[in-house]
């Protein structure tokens, strides 16, 4: 009976040993599987990144001439209005030419006279002119002879007191007089029958051209009483009317070439480095659009913005848009490739370096990167992460370097 109780207490003995030793050997499995975390990974992917500027603008003429007249004067003629479409050198509007006119015939007048003088310095005396200065030099002579005898007589009667001194003096006079004449007409003489000098003929010449350029000089103010336009394009303004007394250099109208626009875009200088001359841009008015081209890159930038104007020009050949209209210009600014993960799959806390779980051999490797483009709520990855890498995009939050991983089936 003893033996038996003996027995059953050391059966139950062993029995309970190895009851304790299979529970150990159970939780230390159960352990060991919790250590291994269940997350979540994505593989990182390449996507197109396309930046676009949207920038707004003032459409202008593509040319723009504002025309005044160079005379003054009153206004006689407008043919011309807001709207119209002209070319160049159509006549805008004109002023009162009379007194201008009156000045071209006065001008050619003395054109005239200075033709006759060179032609008879090149072509010398006829003989009725030669005749009748030859008649004036032997009249001379007479008269001069005369006045000496009539002197001498009355020389002789002054010295013996027959005359005064005054009437001695007069006959005196009478005898220089008559001689300077004589010595005048001999010269008239001569200058018709020998022919002008050289000399002579240069001044008349130079006097014949002055006369010419005066010609010339009135007839270009006559002209300048029809004001022109100086391009092809629409009147956009008229600030003169009829019977208007207008003075030179005041606006008569305002020209612009609408055929094709122009738009100044204030580009953000940090951004400027992509803009190039020729880029393709895309404005847009309303629910219409139209492309355009980068024509021009201002040198510096503006004082009060500190911004840089970019030139873009609009072919506009059916009129439909018009100056001072604002436009909308879109520009892609950037176009490369970049590898993305969802913004979650980043982790920044404090002043470190913003870093991600690269899941390797089902350990999370803790790896610095560095980020760009925020994109469709992923962000790009500059560094750190290549295509195709598998990231830990969900329970980053729980684990540390090197960890052990589970990876659970995606939801997706």
């Amino acid at each position: 009976m003893i033996y038996k109780k003996l027995c059953l207490i050391v059966l139950s003995g062993v029995i309970f040993t190895l009851l304790i030793g299979c529970s150990k050997s159970t939780t230390a499995s159960q352990n060991n599987l919790s250590q291994v975390k269940q997350v979540k990974a994505e593989n990182a992917k390449s996507e197109s990144i396309n930046k676009v500027s949207e920038i707004s603008g003032t459409l202008q003429p593509f040319e723009e001439s504002t025309v005044s007249f160079e005379v003054s004067g009153t206004i006689t003629s407008l043919n011309v209005q807001e709207g119209s479409n002209v070319n160049k050198d159509d006549i805008l509007a004109t002023v009162d030419s009379r007194n201008y006119e009156l000045q071209v015939s006065q001008a050619q007048a003395n054109v005239d006279k200075a033709s006759a003088a060179v032609r008879q310095t090149e072509n010398g005396a006829r003989e009725q002119q030669i005749q009748q200065a030859k008649l004036k030099v032997e009249q001379a002579e007479t008269a001069y002879n005369q006045a000496v005898v009539d002197f001498g007589r009355n020389k002789t009667l002054f010295e013996a007191g027959a005359i005064t001194q005054s009437d001695y003096e007069k006959f005196q006079n009478s005898q220089s007089a008559a001689q300077k004449d004589l010595e005048s007409a001999k010269q008239s003489y001569s200058l018709i029958t020998e022919g002008a000098t050289e000399e002579e003929k240069e001044q008349v010449s130079a006097a014949y051209d002055q006369a010419n350029s005066t010609k010339e000089q009135a007839e270009l103010t006559l002209s300048k009483t029809s004001l022109k336009s100086p391009i092809n394009g629409v009147v956009i303004s008229k600030s003169i009317s009829q019977g208007q007394l207008i003075s030179a250099g005041i606006p008569a109208y305002k020209i612009g070439n609408i055929d094709k626009l122009k738009v100044l875009l204030s580009v953000p200088d940090y951004e400027i480095s992509s803009w190039k001359i020729g880029d393709n841009v895309s404005a847009k008015l309303y629910d219409d659009s139209m492309d355009g081209t980068v024509t021009n890159i201002f040198a510096a930038t503006n004082a009060s913005t500190g911004s840089i104007n970019v030139e873009v020009t609009i072919d506009n050949a059916n009129h439909k848009w018009h100056s001072g209209q604002v436009v909308t210009c879109s520009h892609n600014s950037e176009d490369r490739q970049g590898v993305f993960l969802p913004k979650e799959a980043v982790i920044s806390t404090g002043g470190s370096s913003p870093y991600v779980f690269i899941l390797k051999d089902n350990k999370a490797i803790r790896t610095d990167v560095k980020i760009g483009e925020l994109k469709n709520n992923k962000l790009e990855i500059k560094s750190g992460v290549n295509e195709n890498d598998s990231v830990i995009i969900e329970g980053m939050d729980r684990l540390s370097d090197n960890d052990d991983v589970k990876v659970s089936e995606s939801d997706e």
